[in-house]
């Protein structure tokens, strides 16, 4: 097994994601020829990553249908931790995080509300998840990167939100449903716990896994350098150039999670690289973006703490 230099070890590390991103459940055997490695180092250095929060593993996050939509609630208040309270006790809840900015708490349900709660700022259905594949550099290369490209001409470029019919099956969404809460944040989850939980076969749960795979959107976090070095803010973009915010957002070297609310914003959760001027780099861009007309205005709130249901 070989010992990495740090250089080496970024490299590896990123073919990783990559790897994984694309085939989430591939035997680490069956990486060592996309990864240029043995199998004993992708899993040795696999776990490592996994510990150091350098990687997530694989996830689901389900693509929006007619017959399936989830909404966004962005709520100013001043009882926040209450409202954080009295929502955990929803069974639509999928997602709260308790924020510090322009607003207090980021809601995510699986059903409307019945009633809005006072001083929501944004809400709506939301769009599919987008996840820009990751590039290997440096945080500072790529806000030099992100500088340069304003210096160029932009076309407008709206994202559509659109709820069409549910592709044509594949797998068993009976199964997929039972599954679901097992996979959604380990798709690298063994098979052999969760069938005997469930008492179904191993081929029920591959159908189940291949109609997840056919109504979802894969995601792998991935943080160079360590979760814990960075921060996250939550954006909130009203722009006409919103598949250039994409893209120009794209270019960061860690994980980035965006979707359209109400076909009206952008939310995206973005990672900044802690120290240095990163932050202060990346935030007079967005001004600068403003100032030429790239955006027309924007909101931040930086995450204190979450919550999300226990798993089964």
């Amino acid at each position: 097994m070989c010992i990495y230099l740090p250089d080496d070890l970024r490299r590896l590390n990123h073919s990783m994601y990559r790897t994984f991103l694309k085939e989430p459940r591939l035997h680490t055997k069956d990486a060592t020829v996309k990864c240029g490695a043995s199998r004993n180092t992708i899993a040795k250095y696999w776990k490592e990553g996994l510990e150091k929060e350098k990687f997530f593993p694989p996830q689901l996050r389900l693509n929006m249908y007619k017959n399936r939509k989830e909404y966004i609630y962005l709520i100013q208040s001043d009882s926040a931790h209450k409202l954080y309270s009295h929502f955990q006790k929803n069974p639509d809840v999928i997602y709260i995080s308790y924020t510090s900015g322009k607003f207090d708490l980021l809601l995510q349900t699986s059903k409307p509300l019945d009633i809005l709660p006072d001083r929501t700022v944004l809400h709506g259905s939301r769009g599919n998840y987008i996840f820009p594949s990751l590039t290997d550099c440096s945080y500072e290369n790529a806000l030099d990167r992100m500088e340069a490209t304003l210096e160029k001409e932009q076309m407008p470029s709206k994202i559509p939100v659109e709820y069409p019919d549910e592709p044509q099956e594949k797998g068993s969404p009976h199964y997929g449903w039972m599954i679901y809460p097992y996979i959604k944040y380990d798709l690298r989850t063994g098979f052999t716990p969760i069938t005997k939980k469930l008492h179904i076969s191993f081929e029920s749960f591959y159908k189940g896994i291949n109609y997840l795979m056919n109504v979802s959107t894969v995601l792998l976090p991935y943080y160079p350098l360590g979760f814990r070095l960075y921060s996250q803010y939550f954006l909130v973009f009203w722009s006409d150039y919103e598949k250039f915010l994409c893209k120009f957002l794209g270019c960061l070297p860690c994980h980035t999670s965006i979707t359209k609310v109400n076909n009206e914003a952008l939310v995206m959760l973005v990672s900044i690289q802690k120290g240095e001027t990163f932050s202060e780099r990346l935030f007079h861009l967005f001004f600068k973006m403003v100032d030429i007309g790239l955006i027309d205005h924007f909101w931040s709130s930086k995450p204190v703490y979450y919550w999300r249901p226990d798993l089964p």
